[in-house]
């Protein structure tokens, strides 16, 4: 065990403010000074303990959309030692399933919408399972968290243990979990806090998936460091938001949710100038976006991460938001960053490379996956895999994901994910998944596909096989049919000479 301890905030300020408000749920109007969500946390971590048997090391997960029962869970996790392990609400059961037995989940608690999916989790591989109610009904979560004993001593954790796992779907198209460490938190929440002004009177606005690290960590866990409050939207609805963002300083999306709220009628009288830090990642925002929120008074900031970095990376500061067009800015306080070649060598300024990190911020690997994480690493480097060039002032523009990943609506889709699902499906010979441009999505997924024989699969059968096996920002919206698949002098497939196909054949839309 490392020397260095991690510290629990939301019980230090418990302690110093009690009164202040640190949890406001929007879906049900709870609000909950520091005070209540300690003394809620220290029940919830009493029950896991007493009632389910979760010690140190073990990982409990949660099905459920956002709510302030996600961060009782997180922090409960805290208190016990234990592992968080969020799950992606928009997987299939077969695909949750995976997930639950690689992580070796001791527990699952979800919110009612997922009775059915928990129930047959339970079922196929045993795991308890405690419904969480989203509104705060009755329920043995809310019987705990309102009427049961508080956990008398608390475990200690070292900085560098595991808080919490991150599950995204390696190239291979297995799902593969992020350790996400207390010290990535920690030095994450300097990072980010630094960079865009968090303070103790900051008010997160937060609508992105508590399942994603994104989610938690920006700017919620920030926020809570620092003793400010947070906002928690069970799910992004552009109006509500809009609604909401006039009382907030802090918020962090994607850009087509800033395109949703700006379309809106309501959006030329909203007064959102009160906002500190507008931060946005997933895709470069476009000129007629940055304008429209600029001439309101809030300039964007541009950021790049990935859950392997805890996520922020670089920030571009809101003064350089338009004669830096384009670029993610530069690096936060405590990271280190270099940009190498194939051979590890750092290449000159304005040239193609790799981005390549390292710093407290950035995981230590990945979950039950060894060999995955040596190959992430190289002398103590963690291996983005996305090609980045920085200019004359060393400001860091993204220029092409080398892992093939795209990102759809923010979401991030892998290839070999997708091709692994469709593969599986009599009568596919072969099959590749490609991320094309989409006006509303940023890009969705074209699958191009070779079948044994003319006629034995159409394109309808191919999308409701995805969509038994596939969360929906998964399934490609086109599909290409081929006679084969384009390989290179090594047999692998050319993946340049497939996007050739695409306008040349006829795509068979999904859409």
């Amino acid at each position: 065990m490392s020397d260095l301890l991690m510290y629990d905030w939301i019980a230090s300020h418990a302690r110093s403010r009690p009164s202040s408000p640190a949890l406001i749920d929007d879906h049900s109007s709870r609000v909950f000074s520091y005070a209540d969500i300690d003394a809620r946390i220290g029940r919830l971590a009493r029950y896991l303990r007493d009632t389910l048997g979760i010690r140190a090391g073990n990982r409990v997960a949660t099905l459920a959309h956002n709510s302030t029962n996600g961060f009782e869970v997180q922090f409960a996790c805290l208190r016990l030692g234990a592992v968080f392990v969020p799950l992606n609400v928009r997987l299939a059961v077969p695909e949750l399933l995976e997930i639950v037995q690689d992580c070796g989940a001791a527990a699952l608690l979800y919110d009612s919408e997922f009775e059915q999916a928990a129930g047959d989790l339970q079922a196929q591989c045993g795991i308890k399972t405690i419904l969480m109610h989203e509104k705060g009904g009755a329920g043995p979560y809310d019987d705990a968290v309102r009427n049961g004993c508080m956990l008398e001593e608390c475990h200690v954790n070292a900085l560098d243990d595991c808080w919490t796992l991150i599950y995204t779907s390696g190239t291979t198209g297995r799902p593969k979990g992020v350790m996400v460490s207390y010290q990535m938190v920690v030095f994450h929440a300097i990072n980010y806090g630094f960079a865009t002004g968090v303070t103790p009177d900051s008010h997160c606005l937060t609508f992105l998936p508590l399942f994603h690290i994104s989610g938690l960590n920006l700017a919620a866990n920030p926020c809570l460091m620092a003793g400010g409050s947070v906002t928690v939207m069970r799910r992004f609805d552009p109006a509500r938001a809009l609604a909401l963002l006039p009382k907030h300083t802090h918020v962090f999306g994607v850009p087509a949710n800033y395109l949703f709220m700006q379309q809106l009628a309501e959006f030329e009288q909203a007064d959102i100038s009160g906002i500190r830090s507008m931060g946005v990642s997933g895709a470069p925002m476009p000129i007629p976006l940055l304008d429209a929120y600029a001439r309101k008074g809030v300039p964007m900031q541009q950021t790049f991460g990935m859950s392997e970095t805890g996520p922020t990376v670089t920030v571009l500061s809101a003064e350089r938001a338009f004669d830096k067009l384009g670029s993610s800015g530069l690096p936060v306080v405590h990271i280190d960053v270099q940009v190498t070649d194939a051979q590890g060598e750092p290449v000159p300024r304005g040239e193609i490379g790799e981005l390549r990190v390292r710093g407290p911020s950035v995981t230590r690997g990945y979950w039950n996956r060894p060999e995955e994480t040596r190959k992430a690493f190289e002398d103590g480097w963690f291996r983005t895999g996305d090609m980045v060039r920085q200019d004359a002032d060393g400001y860091f523009y993204v220029v092409d994901r080398s892992k093939n990943m795209y990102i759809s609506g923010g979401e991030n889709v892998y290839p070999a994910e997708v091709e692994r699902v469709i593969e599986k499906l009599d009568g596919v010979r072969e099959v590749a998944v490609l991320g094309q441009p989409h006006d509303k999505w940023g890009e969705v997924g074209h699958a191009l596909v070779a079948i044994n024989a003319p006629g034995a699969l159409d394109a309808l059968e191919i999308l409701a096989h995805c969509r038994q096996h596939l969360a929906g920002y998964k399934i490609p919206h086109a599909i290409t049919f081929v006679d084969h698949l384009p390989r290179n002098a090594t047999g692998k497939v050319d993946r340049r000479a497939l996007s050739l196909l695409i306008p040349e054949a006829e795509a068979a839309s999904l859409t």
